[in-house]
């Protein structure tokens, strides 16, 4: 009996010793999996309408606003959300967080939004500069397109708008002058109209000529595919589980 009770006091000392490295370690992995939630809840919690006044970017020393640049967000939601309906109807969310041919689909959308932003403004800019306006003809079709555009707008977009319909029309008419301007340039230079387009090689010859200074700090933090549109969020994510896609398959990697 004695020695039973001498060697359970020696596992008793033992677990006391350990029961300090044990609750530590729990902690550890409360504190590190609230800190995983508390990120991307941090992330998913980003109020576009609450930053409409800062600045999204600054383009040779003008600044402008994520109030600017609400209808590319807007425009890019609608476009890639047609593709993640396609993908998975019932829950389009899966196709904004997956990662498809080495790009995050959110990402992607974020980085084009800006894209196009910047490549429209250069333009503008340059089209203003030379005196170039739309015909009455040009306005009637951008009435037109304006029409066609809200009405494809689904229904979540519509009621989470993140500025006034008079911003976007705004918006739309300036990228209408500097989509003029942009087949003027391309049959000045013999040239195609693809190559000044954002990503076109012209353009981008183009582009070296201007400072473009991205807000990184807030646009990295814009949640695309959820200011207009009710997506979950992907919690996942920042687990490491992040689904892969090759695109034009259905199968994870």
């Amino acid at each position: 009996m004695d020695a039973l009770r001498s060697r359970w006091r020696k596992v008793l000392a033992k677990i006391r010793k350990a029961l300090p490295w044990v609750i530590a370690g729990a902690a550890l992995v409360a504190l590190l999996g609230l800190g995983v939630r508390n990120g991307v809840q941090m992330r998913s919690t980003f109020v576009y309408k609450d930053h409409l006044k800062d600045t999204a970017v600054t383009i040779d020393g003008e600044e402008l606003t994520f109030r600017d640049l609400a209808f590319y967000v807007v425009y890019e939601e609608w476009q890639v959300q047609k593709s993640a309906y396609a993908y998975d109807q019932q829950k389009p969310a899966n196709y904004w967080n997956s990662h498809v041919n080495g790009h995050f689909i959110s990402v992607e959308a974020r980085d084009m939004a800006m894209d196009m932003a910047v490549h429209d403004h250069i333009l503008l800019r340059m089209a203003q500069s030379d005196g170039v306006v739309l015909s009455s003809d040009e306005r009637a079709e951008l009435e037109s397109r304006r029409t066609d555009f809200f009405e494809d707008l689904y229904d979540d977009q519509m009621e989470r708008l993140p500025v006034s319909y008079q911003t976007l029309d705004a918006s739309m008419a300036d990228i209408a002058v500097a989509e003029k301007y942009r087949k003027q340039l391309a049959v000045s230079h013999n040239d195609t109209y693809a190559s000044y387009g954002y990503d076109g090689k012209a353009y981008l010859e183009l582009k070296k000529k201007h400072e473009v200074k991205v807000n990184k700090e807030l646009w990295s933090k814009v949640p695309m595919g959820r200011v207009t549109l009710n997506n979950e969020a992907d919690y996942q994510a920042a687990k490491g589980k992040q689904n892969y896609f090759r695109e034009g398959t259905d199968q994870k990697k």
